[in-house]
């Protein structure tokens, strides 16, 4: 679960990880110096519906970028740091910053509001009354193809905006193809494998392998030279197993190989 931290805090950020990292309490902290991050203020908002959640799902000529801060290695994983922009939404509006881990439910986890520079922050600067802006940054760490999912949704539900990161991507690269692999299922029960830079309509082998089963099929890549594939690499009497997914074509020979199951989870 996604944890709340304050920006007094942040000069005890080592120690706090350490302690949340030792318990496994958490893969998500944002922090924010308001005290209570949903204010008492802001009636709770009914979570954004797992079937309407993506950015095709954005309003129209929205954007939600997540921007890099940087990178730092804490107890024995690394820890990203990120803020959040939008284009496109209403700045007079009150929104709820949502996330939505791996087979998890959308969870609220902020107030929000839009300053002039299009930032995600907690409250709004007003020199006038002395209150500062307070902004929200997002530490994550997690493992290897593992997608973070965050919603900023106005208390309406009618301004909306979604984006999805990936601080430690999966993937490799052969010639003109690149193949990635996301995690759709707690400990890679289920990867989205996704290759582009194939030929429009060109003839492929994929060939899926989870110990001793899987084999060759034929298959076909779409009309933009994209191929995507969900593996379900569980094996019936195995708790855990390695998986290889491999793709020829005249374009290339691209592929990939990881473990799934009891201690394929591992923090970067």
């Amino acid at each position: 679960m996604p944890v709340i931290c304050s920006d007094w805090w942040e000069r005890k950020t080592r120690y706090i990880l350490g302690r949340i990292m030792k318990f496994g309490l958490a893969t998500t902290i944002i922090c924010m110096s308001a005290i209570s991050a949903r204010s008492a203020a802001h009636p709770a908002q009914t979570a954004p519906s797992k079937d309407q959640w993506g950015e095709n799902f954005n309003s129209p000529r929205t954007k939600l970028t997540i921007k890099e801060l940087g990178r730092a290695f804490v107890t024995d994983r690394t820890v990203v740091t990120y803020n959040l922009f939008v284009t496109g939404l209403p700045k007079s509006e009150h929104y709820t910053l949502w996330f939505r881990d791996v087979g998890g439910e959308p969870q609220a986890e902020a107030d929000g509001y839009i300053n002039e520079e299009g930032k995600v922050v907690n409250v709004l600067s007003d020199p006038a009354h002395h209150i500062a802006e307070d902004p929200i940054n997002l530490k994550l760490f997690g493992g290897k193809g593992q997608p973070f999912r965050f919603g900023l949704v106005s208390d309406d539900g009618q301004s909306r905006v979604f984006a999805e990161i990936i601080p430690f991507p999966m993937e490799t690269t052969s010639g003109a193809c690149h193949l990635s692999a996301v995690e759709t299922g707690p400990y890679y029960s289920g990867v989205f494998i996704g290759v582009s830079g194939l030929q429009p309509d060109e003839e492929l082998n994929v060939e899926v392998r989870s110990g001793s089963e899987g084999g060759l099929t034929k298959a076909k890549a779409d009309d933009q030279g994209n191929y995507r594939s969900l593996v379900l690499p569980q094996v019936l009497g195995m708790r855990q197993g390695k998986v290889r997914f491999d793709l020829s074509s005249k374009s290339c020979t691209i592929g990939i190989g990881f473990s799934w199951g009891e201690g394929s989870y591992q923090f970067q």
